[in-house]
């Protein structure tokens, strides 16, 4: 306690002999009953003479700490998510369940504490002990899960064949981690609540403080999303995170206490005092409707903005700002209201006409946001992320404006005629309002989305909205609030009804890279044909035919990911075919990530026997349907055990060994995908290789800085010593080939493997039709690649580098970086007879120099520029 704050005793209240006799707990509450009423007295007295209230400072300094408190919390909350992400995947599955446990955690502190704070003496100072609590949780999470995971490993081997039961341990597992810290986190806000209203007797302390806890995860997603985690990595963010809780706890510890402006009321208590139902079915509404609208617009707007971690952070930065625009106009209003019902019954209105409007709108959006973007011209992150903000801020501000008014307006209206019942009151209202968040986050990610899309989705949600509000109009009653409220929600009704449909094509465009050929064609209506559109549990998925040349693109989330073009056929084929041609046995092999199917079919046409294949979407495994011309429709070959699951859980939690794993996961930009680029996964990956077991990395060289793809070779080769390097630059890939044991190529085994027709059949239509065009896309041994990567910075799950810096690679175009990176893969290639164990037969014969240097044609390599190579290897300087 601050000195300042302590008062002298009086000396007659000293206790006598017999009042030592009563115990010991009765006799602390009723000396604190009788220096609470002392100090009620000196603030009357004070404020009679005028002196105002003293020590007024306190007030807005506890409200500048819960902003910062949010803050921290948010920070929390994107980390935890991030390491529980490593644990349990990131399925849509794996995602409501660690977003359960936390937003439980919330509910279950805010009604456990929120019951009890009148019982729980110096506030403050619980308040501060939470917040220490905290961040002491929060640096011990990470240990916690590094113990957990062999336990869980184990919980998914014996029981994930069943569905509930395996489903119901994740979530046990998972609350059993953030349940401490979060039931903390939800303790907070009645706890402090309480304590203001107790010493301000101030009817709209509430709102002003969730108020202030929104603005801090506005302040929290700033700092988090774009500062801490790309300069400090998620190591020094947590330490960050949790500095800020300890020093919050300890400043509040330090501040002077505050005297209540009534002294507990003396004699039995009446009847508890209860918030109205409708005001409790407002707050659960609040929360259902706010986090499933931001879920289903997530969805919408990564088509438009992108996929990249700065694109969601941008999306929730505005979407919690909006939140706390609304929360700040509703709590000065409430200041001024005899009844907030009103308020509420027009704000639920503003909201559903809001929300048809924004829905109406997003028919357009791809082609207004291509326009913006060519007269905006952002050349930087900074300048992308304002513009998206911008787009985001104007297409939701309404909406979202209106539904942060709800739950501040009904914390005013439900607020306790005396003090005593605040902390009580926001306890309830406050896990209310968090168990409707859940049921909105879990309903409409994991059932509304995927089984009817986000335009039905957010188009129920607008009719939710409105019926709300009319019933608000009616409770109150009067002589035009009922009939304009029936005439917003006619209007919403025929706005349902009539509206148009999305153009789905001009959505799946991918309009955040305006630059790329295939915007301009998608946009196009007589360029496209769509063939299949979905949006699944974690993307939204589409099959496009051009009308030129009948070519088929897969697009995941506005973003081509796979194509029976010549060039993609290429990778497809390719990525699957260099380890099984290579690996010393491939008798077991697994595959991350489905796309077209093209290279599980590939992988099945070898003599393998069992190939397992996990692909994150379920929605990509059907879409690969379309190209069942060029994949050998996989899935009926019994050869397969296909999962649809995140291909690092699998890992994870599997005790599989394999011969052979093929990696072609989406670009490494995309968040949720670019943990499958780090030393770390590989590292995972490595342990369930066989000791000569290899691995197959798809990496690309187009819109990528030739610095991030030596960051991406080296963090390759650190796992794995001996890589090598193969690539095309028609196709503008590379396939990264590495294995703890020294690769050498036997050449009569490699055409050996080569005469088996089913892959000779395979390598054929890519245009390789001799193991000379094969050799032609190799580019570096493992001594080429130790010293291409020497000194480049490992990109790790801590660090997340390229997640973070290769978004500043995107605006570049296709061909300018592929250019650079394969212009120093040539100049630094090695000639492929020195990886192979006998080169005689290679270098004696005629016919197969001949073979190769016409393999160098076909896949886009110039046979001078390899020729010099062997020049410069048989310098006399270069010869031993």
């Amino acid at each position: 306690m601050h000195p300042s704050a302590a008062i002298p005793l009086d000396p007659t209240s000293r206790p006598s002999i017999a009042s030592r006799r009563v115990p010991a707990g009765a006799r602390t509450a009723r000396d604190r009953e009788r220096r609470d009423r002392r100090r009620a007295r000196r603030v009357g007295e004070d404020r009679e003479a005028g002196r105002g209230e003293p020590l007024a400072w306190v007030v807005p300094v506890l409200g500048a700490v819960f902003l910062l408190s949010g803050a921290a919390g948010l920070v929390h909350e994107v980390v935890w998510a991030r390491l529980l992400g490593h644990l349990f995947g990131a399925t849509s599955l794996a995602v409501s369940t660690v977003l359960a446990a936390f937003m439980g955690g919330l509910a279950l502190g805010s009604h456990l504490v929120g019951s009890r704070t009148a019982r729980l003496g110096d506030r403050p100072r619980v308040y501060a002990l939470l917040e220490i609590g905290i961040g002491l949780s929060a640096l011990v999470i990470p240990l916690v899960l590094a113990l957990v995971q062999p336990v869980y490993g184990a919980l998914w081997r014996r029981v994930h064949f069943s569905f509930a039961v395996f489903s119901i341990l994740r979530l046990l597992v998972a609350g059993g981690i953030l349940l401490p810290p979060t039931v903390m986190m939800g303790a907070t806000l009645p706890l402090l609540a309480d304590y203001v209203a107790a010493v301000r007797g101030a009817r709209l302390t509430p709102a002003w403080l969730y108020t202030a806890n929104l603005a801090g995860a506005v302040l929290g997603v700033a700092a988090g999303g774009f500062v801490l985690m790309p300069m400090l990595g998620l190591r020094g963010t947590i330490v960050s995170g949790a500095a800020l809780n300890v020093a919050i706890g300890l400043a509040v510890l330090c501040l002077p206490r505050l005297t209540p402006v009534a002294p507990p009321a003396e004699g039995p208590a009446g009847p508890a005092y209860r918030p109205s139902r409708l005001l409790l079915a407002a707050a659960l509404g609040s929360g259902f409707m706010s986090l499933a609208t931001q879920v289903a617009w997530t969805r919408v707007l990564v088509l438009i903005v992108g996929s990249t971690t700065y694109a969601f952070s941008t999306v929730l930065l505005a979407y919690l700002a909006a939140l706390g625009a609304g929360s700040a106009w509703a709590s000065r209003r409430g200041a001024r209201a005899a009844d907030v019902r009103p308020d509420l019954a027009v704000m639920h209105l503003v909201m559903a006409l809001g929300l048809l409007a924004a829905v109406y709108a997003v028919t357009r959006l791809p082609f207004w946001y291509v326009a913006l973007f060519r007269a905006w011209q952002p050349s930087s992150i900074g300048a992308t992320v304002a513009l998206n903000a911008t787009v985001v801020l104007v297409l939701l501000a309404v909406p979202v404006l209106a539904a942060g008014t709800v739950l501040p307006l009904v914390l005013i209206g439900a607020a306790p005629p005396t003090a005593r019942d605040t902390g009580r009151i926001v306890g309830r209202l406050y896990a209310v309002n968090t168990v409707g968040a859940i049921a909105g986050a879990v309903l409409a990610g994991f059932v509304l989305v995927p089984r009817v899309g986000s335009h039905a989705t957010l188009l129920g949600i607008a009719v939710l909205a409105a019926a709300i509000g009319v019933v608000f109009a009616f409770v109150v009653g009067g002589r035009w609030l009922p009939a304009a409220a029936l005439a917003g929600a006619a209007a919403v009704g025929v706005g349902v009804v009539a509206g148009p449909a999305w153009q789905e094509r001009a959505l799946d465009a991918g309009v955040s890279e305006p630059h790329l050929p295939t915007v301009e064609g998608m946009l196009a209506g007589s360029a496209t044909q769509l063939l299949y559109h979905r949006e699944g549990p974690t993307a939204t998925v589409a099959v496009a035919r051009w009308t030129q040349g009948g070519r088929r693109s897969l697009f995941v989330n506005g973003r081509v990911n796979a194509s029976d073009r010549r060039d993609d056929m290429m990778t497809q084929v390719l990525v699957a075919e260099v380890p099984l041609l290579i690996a010393p046995r491939v008798d077991d092999v697994f595959l991350v990530g489905w796309g077209s199917g093209v290279s599980a079919g590939t992988a099945l046409q070898a003599p393998v026997r069992h190939v397992t294949a996990v692909e994150i979407e379920p929605a990509v495994v059907e879409a690969s349907a379309f190209f069942a011309h060029v994949n050998h429709d996989p899935r009926r070959d019994p050869r397969l055990r296909l999962y649809e699951d995140d291909a690092r859980h699998i890992l994870l939690a599997s005790d599989d060994r394999y011969d052979v794993i093929i990696s072609e996961p989406s670009h490494p930009w995309v968040s949720g995908v670019s943990n499958l680029f780090t030393q770390d996964f590989f590292r995972l990956a490595a342990r369930r290789l066989r000791p000569d077991g290899v691995f197959s990395q798809w990496l690309q060289t187009y819109q990528m800085s030739f610095e991030t793809y030596r960051s991406l070779l080296a963090t390759f080769q650190s796992v794995f010593p001996e890589v090598l390097v193969f690539g095309s630059p028609f196709a503008l890939d590379c396939i990264l080939l590495g294995s703890r044991q020294p690769i050498r190529l036997d050449l009569a085994e490699l055409d050996r493997r080569w005469a088996y027709e089913p892959t000779r059949a395979e390598t054929a239509r890519i245009g390789l039709t001799r193991s000379e065009h094969f050799l032609a896309t190799f580019y570096l041994g493992p001594d080429a690649v130790r010293r291409l990567v020497r000194g480049a910075p490992i990109n790790t799950d801590d660090n997340m580098i390229v997640e973070f810096n290769m978004p500043r690679d995107i605006a570049r175009r296709l061909a300018e970086t592929s250019r650079e990176t394969f212009a120093v893969l040539e100049r630094e290639a090695t000639p492929a007879d020195e990886v192979l164990v006998d080169a005689s037969p290679f270098l004696e014969s005629p016919e197969r120099a001949e073979a190769l240097v016409d393999g160098l044609t076909r896949v886009g390599r110039n046979p001078e520029d390899y020729a010099r190579v062997l020049e410069r290897r048989q310098a006399p300087e270069n010869v031993k």
